[in-house]
């Protein structure tokens, strides 16, 4: 247990050993000298291979250590194992990298990479075009962007990005485009695969020369020459017809392409990002996409998140909203009643349905300070989940009354109610502390204070 160790705490350092050795005492001062700089590694150094229980024990017990989870270094003295289940787990507590001791200069090396890094990510996601369009406070939000930022910024690489209609996948392609930092950089260039026509050969991606078909009357480029030294970005990629899908494997695989009705080979280079919302590999599996051309594009694969599972955002969202919609001195702000009806509603189509019905809600707004729950139009006020929403609020309220005519108090209800919803967090994680505190919107500590304290057994 954590207990048998000696620990020597400072802002940035903490050394698991029974004794000081040249190394803890090093890396003490070390990182003590970087203390006032904010995205500078957490460093734990550990003379063994930590079980993940005490590693836990010691990030519920130390409370300085940064809540940015990316920067938290576990150093050991030597590799005492090369268990990998065991290096997992450890990772699974909120730990960024597992890292063996070789010596003074590597080790500072390491960390000073790690440091810039960090510190590159976080100046491009307060940049204005990330801060300014993708909007959030969540921590699947913060995490995502986080992601796309750091493939952007330190790799080449295809990006996929998966997720449901009105998510803003566009707007994410936009940023990684914003974010790349290719010298010389071209445009970002934007095709739609539903809008392809298999009879005109794909002329939209290949473009096409005068005469080559019926109402070709001059020669056109296609996205391929337009996103050369740019980006190209292909929204709804599983709606590509599947005959272009082999040309297009090509393109990406030589780098030379035909326009339609010409012999004459093109060059060209971009960045692929592509989106769908489509299971891919259910259509791979269904033969209705290339196998091989999902491999291609899929370098980097992300999930975009719905609205659904960052509602912690719906309120900076809709203030967000009414500011594109009202001049500055004039925004209003929405009503107690009418932020809880939006924070209750369903939202199929995600952030997009989200923007429209604020969009309404100004439309209908009369200049006051507050817009108003009458001003939510009538064929709005039918979306919400009421059934569900009123049968949990009654079974919320028994539980409240029985709880305070038993003789608990404000403290005790609040604990339990937590308890309950890490505990039900954990067990739709199946135990992952880092999914269960990304589920319920709070940091990991938090989950694994609580796991400590009520002895929940993960």
């Amino acid at each position: 247990m954590i207990e048998n160790f000696h620990i020597f705490h400072q802002r940035r350092f903490v050394s698991l050993s029974d004794t000081r050795n040249d190394q803890s005492i090093f890396l003490e001062n070390y990182c003590e000298s970087k203390k006032n700089f904010p995205f500078f590694p957490f460093v734990i150094f550990c003379d063994h291979t930590p079980e993940r229980q005490e590693l836990e024990s010691l990030l519920s017990n130390c409370d300085t250590y940064p809540t940015n989870l990316k920067s938290i270094i576990l150093i050991l003295n030597k590799r005492l194992t090369s268990d990998l289940a065991n290096h997992l787990q450890l990772l699974s507590t909120g730990i960024d990298d597992i890292i063996e001791w070789t010596n003074e200069k590597e080790i500072v090396c390491y960390l000073e990479s790690k440091f810039k890094r960090i510190k590159l990510i976080d100046e491009a996601l307060k940049s204005p075009e990330v801060k300014n369009c993708l909007i959030g406070d969540s921590m699947i939000w913060k995490n995502f962007l986080h992601e796309i930022a750091e493939t952007t910024i330190f790799s080449n690489a295809s990006v996929l990005l998966i997720g449901e209609s009105g998510t803003g996948k566009e707007l994410i392609s936009k940023m990684i485009h914003a974010l790349d930092n290719r010298p010389d950089k071209k445009k970002l260039i934007i095709v739609d695969c539903t809008t392809i026509v298999p009879e005109l050969s794909g002329s939209e991606l290949f473009g096409h020369e005068r005469g080559s078909y019926t109402n070709a009357i001059q020669s056109r480029e296609g996205a391929f020459a337009l996103a050369n030294g740019g980006s190209l970005f292909l929204d709804e990629i599983g709606e590509l017809p599947i005959m272009l899908q082999a040309e297009l494997l090509r393109v990406l695989q030589e780098g030379t392409y035909k326009r339609v009705g010409s012999n004459n080979w093109q060059k060209t280079s971009f960045r692929l990002i592509c989106a769908t919302n489509r299971d891919l590999k259910v259509l791979v599996e269904e033969g209705k996409f290339r196998k091989d051309l999902f491999f291609r594009i899929s370098d980097c694969q992300f999930h975009v998140p719905s609205l659904e599972e960052r509602r912690d955002d719906i309120p900076v969202l809709v203030n967000h909203f009414l500011s594109q919609f009202f001049d500055k001195e004039k925004c209003p702000d929405a009503d107690k009643p009418v932020m809880e009806y939006l924070l209750k509603r369903k939202y199929p189509g995600n952030v997009r349905e989200l923007k429209q019905l604020v969009q309404r809600l100004s439309l209908k707004h009369i200049e006051h300070k507050k817009i108003t729950i009458g001003e939510v139009p009538p064929e709005d006020r039918g979306a919400l989940c009421i059934d569900t929403n009123q049968v949990e609020k009654n079974s919320i309220n028994v539980f409240i009354r029985k709880a305070l005519l038993s003789g608990e108090n404000w403290w005790n209800l609040k604990n339990k109610i937590s308890e309950t919803a890490i505990q039900v967090a954990l067990e739709l994680e199946i135990n992952n502390k880092q999914k269960a505190a990304e589920r319920l919107g709070v940091d990991v500590r938090t989950v694994q204070q609580y796991v400590k304290k009520k002895g929940i057994s993960t």
